[in-house]
Formats: structure tokens, sequence, C-alpha cells
């Protein structure tokens, strides 16, 4: 026997009813569980530096090739993720920009070589610049609430280095340093290779190509110019992977410029204008 539309209707609504009460336990496992708390305030300071996405960017289409190389947490090796000419531009844009590294504690900003010994420069946002924070925004989906930091470069020269540390300072379920890239524009150097000493290299593939094979010391990445490392520095639940512990180790001879590329989550934050 068919049943009448109107009883069917019934049935969906009653059935519709029964889930939302039930709490979407398909949206939980799909998205994860949202609490409802307004969104923090976010800080002059936090928001200054973020680099705002303009609808009229046009960017040339860049190829690059990714490598899965760990799922939980998501580390992904990316070759070619800048150009050449990318790459050679933004060290010669920092050249005039370079000032001591500093490291931050319990909010107090300080210098500290023993922690950290390079050269930072912030970025000028040119189109070359606004291309490549795109370029990281669309790597990762267009994520919510998500905005990529304005660009960093690092230059690392003779015993340069920053010893272990997380990419995140604090975080909450509003806010925090969802993702970080570590990008090498000039690789004419000895040492320097990012470590991780809790990841192992995965079984398979030529990996030897971009990490030190002979280390023992977990996973060492060689500065390569214009290749990338990707990973996630949280969990769907908002706890940090330890995992993600990592170190610019020692420059041995010769100099290393990284880019740093963080992105950071801000629960509905709306910019009201892009900033220069």
């Amino acid at each position: 026997m068919v049943p009448k539309l109107s009883t069917t209707v019934q049935y969906l609504f009653i059935g519709a009813i029964g889930y939302i009460l039930a709490g979407a336990p398909l949206s939980r496992s799909l998205f994860g569980e949202r609490k409802q708390d307004p969104p923090e305030e976010i800080s002059f300071e936090k928001s200054a530096s973020l680099a705002i996405s303009e609808d009229n960017l046009t960017c040339p289409h860049h190829a690059y090739n990714v490598h899965i190389f760990s799922r939980d947490p998501l580390v992904i090796y990316i070759q070619s993720f800048l150009s050449n000419e990318e790459a050679e531009h933004l060290v010669r844009v920092s050249e005039d920009k370079f000032r001591p590294s500093t490291v931050w504690t319990e909010g107090v900003e300080r210098l500290d070589t023993t922690v950290r010994e390079s050269e930072k420069a912030l970025l000028d946002r040119d189109d070359i610049v606004k291309c490549i924070e795109n370029r990281a925004r669309v790597f990762q989906g267009w994520r919510p609430d998500v905005f990529i930091e304005k660009l960093w470069s690092q230059r690392y020269t003779q015993n340069g280095h920053y010893r272990h540390h997380y990419d995140w300072s604090s975080a909450s379920s509003h806010s925090g340093r969802v993702s970080s890239f570590m990008v090498y524009l000039e690789a004419n150097c000895t040492g320097g290779g990012t470590n991780f000493p809790r990841l192992e290299i995965p079984r398979g593939g030529n990996w030897c190509e971009f990490v030190e094979c002979e280390s023992r010391q977990g996973v060492t990445f060689k500065p390569l110019k214009g290749n990338a490392v990707f990973w996630e520095n949280f969990r769907a639940d908002g706890t940090g992977y330890k995992e993600c512990w990592h170190a610019g180790l020692p420059v041995l001879s010769g100099t290393k410029i990284g880019l740093n590329i963080w992105s950071w989550y801000q629960k509905g934050y709306q910019p009201s204008m892009p900033t220069i």
C-alpha cells in the first residue's frame, strides 16, 4: 500500500525534529562540535597583522607538486610552492628591512640569541606578496574564518638557529594560529634544516630527496629553494599537536632565508576593509 503524500511529509517532519533533538549527530561527526558562544573581540594589534584578501586580485597561474608526509597531524611537503622569480623577489625586497629576531615569553617581547638567532623582515604587500598570500589561502580550501597573517622573511647566517617551539603562543575555541608554512627562499648553506623530533619518515616514496634520511632525531626537512613544508597545529577538538614541536637547526655555513606563512583563525571576524 502506497502511503499518502501528507503522511509521508508528517513522517519526514517528525524525523527531522527527532534528528535535531538528538543533537544532529551526523553534523557533529562531519564538522565537529561547534560552541554557540559569541566570538571573541579581536585586538587591534592582531587585526592589523592579518592580510585581508582583495576580491579583484588577479594572479598568474602557478603549478606545484604536493606530497602527503603525514595525515595525523597533517603535514604536506610542497615542491615549487614558489617560483625562482618569486623567491628572489622576496629576498630582494627583504634586504633593507632585516632586523634582529625576537621571542615572546608570557606576552613580553625580547631578544634572546640562545633561543633564536636570526633576522626578520616584514614584507610590504606588493602584488607578488598578495598572490603568495592568496596561494596559501587557496591551498587550504578557503577555510571559513581563517586569515593569512602578513608575511615575514627570516635570514639565518652561520650559527643562526631557532630552538624547538610550537607556532602558537595562545589559543582558544575562538582563535589561534591553526596552520603554518615554512618556505625556503634561499638555501646556499649547509645545515639549517627544519627539524620535527616527534615525526617519523613514512615508509615508501623517495623522501630522502627532501629529508635527511641519515638523521636519527625525528625528521629534518632540507632547505631547498622554492619548496615548502605545511602543517596543521590543532586537532578538530582544539588541542594542539605535540608532533608539531619543531626547530630551525643551526646553519653550519652560508645563508638560509625562509618565509613564514601563518594562518590565523578568528571566529566570526568580519574585516571592514583590506589592509595595506
